[in-house]
């Protein structure tokens, strides 16, 4: 949240330039950090299901590398955070830009499987970019643009998404480990850009001026928000339902397109990219524009409820086309849910906390990436399970998983938002005069 309490991002804009902060320049270029950082990433994930036939190694491999990764992310995230509090959040960037890169060259010049699986673990240990970020948005931001500016990582993020799957399935058809290599030079990318572009939004001067704060809220009655309530603990759960479920599907999505419609690297890769265009189009066209339409609060469940619908349908799409359908429907509900209850997680801790709270956020996310790779590539391993006189294939497994968990997510949701109202308090219905305003606000979920 903001250092103080601000009534219009153009105050808030004069507040940062005391400490030469230019929150659009700053946007723009961790923008396009994240773009280069994403780009390795996508280029490499079509593939792991080809590199671990390659060194004939079952498909549930493909869940443990990437469990393994978001396991020691699940470690070292929060410590990232703290670090990036304390010291500022571009030399936490740096630090983690540098791990990513040596992890990509030793994925490069691995010479058997164990390697490779030390690769993608040191990956997370430097994974502090995301959780450094996070905070870095929440510095530059205030509670009523918070979500849309995050929001606009996704553009950033879109853009590795679009041309890393195809570049890693047109080089990975020719050798895995080019784009690997091809990933360190991105790495090396964006490392310049942030040493010699990105602001520091945590600047020494803004971190004493924080410090000299929490001092005179503490000799004051203001009061420090503690950081484990219950408002926070049921958001977290909300993150860890939502990436349980978007992560059970993403990283065995290789897998399936390979396991049951014989897809090529490249065809994979083109599945990708689809998936990458589709959230350009939301992040950087519609998410604002429906923000200020329909509404923060409305959009939120909307898009929880699609989830659910999309994985009843996910067992019964028998044809590759149907993924191709499914796609766009399902980024829906990727885009926007991620943004907004993260930006809501920002909105109940105090300024000088967010990067500590980022990287808890960060930390429940990767329990759930622990968890739903394996389940996800245990379920296509084991072929199927059977439930008395029911047998169901891996694809349904994996769609009904997701609706019971969806619609758990969907009931935390909806009491979060009745229970706190203060989240889009600031969202004004059209066509009605102050008072009935006032009442409305007051009476909304």
């Amino acid at each position: 949240m903001a250092d103080r309490k601000f009534l219009n991002e153009e105050e808030h804009a004069d507040h940062l330039r005391n400490y030469s902060i230019d929150p659009r320049k700053a946007m723009f270029t961790i923008i396009l950090s994240i773009l280069v950082d994403v780009f390795g990433y996508s280029m490499v994930l079509p593939l792991l299901p080809f590199i671990v036939a390659d060194w004939g190694q079952p498909d549930l491999f493909v869940g443990i590398l990437i469990s393994s990764n978001a396991l020691s992310a699940f470690i070292f995230g929060p410590i990232w955070g703290k670090l990036s509090d304390k010291y500022g959040r571009k030399p936490i960037l740096l630090i983690s830009q540098a791990g990513t890169g040596i992890s990509f060259l030793i994925l490069a010049l691995s010479p058997n499987v164990y390697v490779i699986l030390f690769s993608r673990i040191l990956d997370g240990i430097f994974g502090g970019q995301i959780p450094v970020i996070r905070a870095y948005i929440s510095d530059i931001t205030t509670p009523a643009t918070r979500a849309s500016q995050m929001g606009k990582l996704m553009i950033g993020h879109t853009g590795g998404m679009i041309f890393g799957p195809i570049v890693g399935g047109v080089l990975g058809a020719l050798n895995w480990r080019y784009p690997a290599l091809f990933a360190v030079i991105l790495s090396i990318i964006a490392m310049v850009l942030t040493l010699r572009v990105l602001i520091e939004s945590m600047p020494k001067n803004r971190i004493s001026d924080l410090k000299l704060r929490i001092i005179n809220r503490e000799s004051s009655s203001e009061k420090k928000r503690k950081i484990f309530t219950r408002e926070i603990v049921g958001r977290f759960v909300q993150v860890f339902l939502l990436f349980f479920i978007t992560v059970m599907f993403n990283s065995s999505m290789a897998l399936v397109l390979l396991k049951r419609y014989g897809a090529t690297e490249i065809i994979i890769g083109l599945v990708m990219t689809l998936a990458g265009v589709t959230i350009l189009i939301y992040g950087g066209f519609l998410m604002k524009p429906l923000f200020k339409k329909v509404g923060e609060k409305k959009v939120l469940l909307i898009a929880s409820i699609l989830l659910i619908v999309n994985f009843l349908a996910f067992p019964f799409m028998t044809e590759l086309w149907m993924i191709l359908i499914l796609i766009p429907s399902f980024v829906f509900s990727m885009v926007f849910l991620p943004s907004l209850i993260q930006s809501n997680i920002t909105k109940a801790v105090d300024d000088d906390k967010q990067g500590v709270v980022s990287g808890m956020t960060t930390n429940v996310q990767s329990i759930a990436q622990i968890i739903s790779p394996l389940i996800a590539t245990g379920f296509i391993q084991i072929g199927g399970l059977s439930i008395g006189m029911i047998f169901l294939n891996p694809y349904e497994l994996i769609g009904y998983l997701a609706v019971i968990l969806g619609i758990g997510l969907f009931i935390i949701l909806y009491f979060d938002l009745k229970r706190h109202s203060y989240l889009y308090s600031y969202e004004k219905p059209r066509n009605k005069s102050k008072a009935a305003t006032k009442l409305s606000l007051e009476n909304s979920i």
